[in-house]
């Protein structure tokens, strides 16, 4: 079994003989004949507890003391001194040392002394060491729970991919209306200051906002022309279809108000008769992306519209139809409409 480790700083040679004689028989005992030898010693071996003498010449013992714990904290030193810098050896316990022994010591003092800074050595080890063992089961977990939020991710994505290949199948012009709505409320979410992990919730809902057309029927949803009040009220219903077929995939829960509100107008006349910040945040961003991007698109019974005609619609809908705020962010620039633009235009090549 390894000895603890002791060095004795002394520049006289017989106090410093007379305690590797006391201590060498429970210890691995070294000696040198001052602070700066100490020092360098410390440098190249391992040392658990240092006893160290206040009066030396070169470098005294207070000096030396301060050297020890600034580069080597976790040793403890047990400070020697004579009756007439008793103060100053007290004194030096704010400066780290553990204790002190007078001299001329006596043998069971050095014994008990140097055992109770060995135990002080050994507890600070034992704490550093359950430490280090929490620190890497930490980390540990924190890497497992990395993995499953990873894994949570790919099966959330996987799974907002799926319900917009199943709009695909149903309405392809649902699907690539779906996709740009996603990317300009990511750009809306990001002007508003919202934080990553927000922003991406907010367009993988916009992806599947119109999920619930895949419950309407395909002449009416393929209409070439105006609705009949009926049909209108059918197609009211994607909201609540869509929010129903969300609700049973319980990691897409956030996606449900921006399904269920999305045609709320900040006046209070949409579907559901929201008004206001009674809308949730998410649900008013995809709706303006919503609008923007039907304005910027033709259809079979109309054209698009001219980007500074989308323009004046905000302008003139703010308030009413878009929530103030989020028209403000495209009328003061934050969202240029050629921002908006180059969106439509990246998502339009990959289709």
């Amino acid at each position: 079994m390894n000895k603890d480790k002791v060095l004795v700083i002394d520049d006289e040679m017989s106090p410093r003989e007379s305690l590797r004689m006391v201590l060498k028989e429970k210890y691995e005992v070294n000696t040198v004949s001052g602070g700066v030898e100490g020092l360098d010693f410390l440098k190249h071996n391992l040392v658990d507890l240092v006893v160290l003498d206040i009066k030396m010449p070169v470098m005294d013992g207070i000096t030396a003391l301060k050297e020890i714990k600034k580069d080597h904290p976790d040793i403890e030193v047990i400070l020697l001194t004579a009756y007439a810098s008793l103060d100053t050896a007290r004194d030096a316990i704010r400066f780290g040392a553990f204790d002190y022994l007078m001299k001329p010591f006596d043998k069971d003092d050095v014994l008990s002394v140097v055992e109770r800074g060995m135990q002080k050595r050994h507890a600070s080890e034992k704490v550093k060491s359950e430490f280090i063992t929490l620190l890497n089961k930490t980390n540990a977990l924190e890497e497992q729970i990395a993995m499953a939020h990873d894994n949570i991710m790919s099966c959330y994505e996987g799974t907002v991919k799926a319900l917009n290949l199943a709009i695909d199948a149903k309405d392809h012009y649902t699907y690539n209306h779906s996709n740009r709505v996603a990317r300009l409320a990511s750009l809306l979410a990001e002007s508003l200051g919202l934080s990553y992990n927000i922003r991406e919730k907010i367009e993988h809902a916009a992806a599947i906002h119109d999920i619930g057309k895949i419950g309407i029927d395909e002449s009416v949803l393929k209409k070439n022309g105006q609705l009949t009040p009926e049909e209108f009220e059918g197609m009211k219903k994607h909201p609540e279809i869509g929010a129903k077929i969300v609700r049973s995939v319980p990691f897409l829960e956030e996606a449900v108000p921006v399904i269920l509100y999305h045609h709320e107008r900040f006046d209070g006349k949409g579907y559901k008769n929201l008004k206001g910040e009674q809308i949730p945040l998410s649900a008013r961003i995809v709706m303006a992306a919503d609008a923007v991007d039907a304005m910027m698109n033709a259809r079979p019974y109309r054209d698009s519209l001219p980007m500074v005609n989308v323009f004046n619609e905000l302008k003139e809908n703010s308030g009413t139809q878009f929530d103030p705020m989020i028209v403000d962010l495209i009328i003061n620039g934050k969202v240029s409409l050629e921002m908006i633009h180059n969106a439509n235009c990246s998502i339009r090549s990959k289709n």
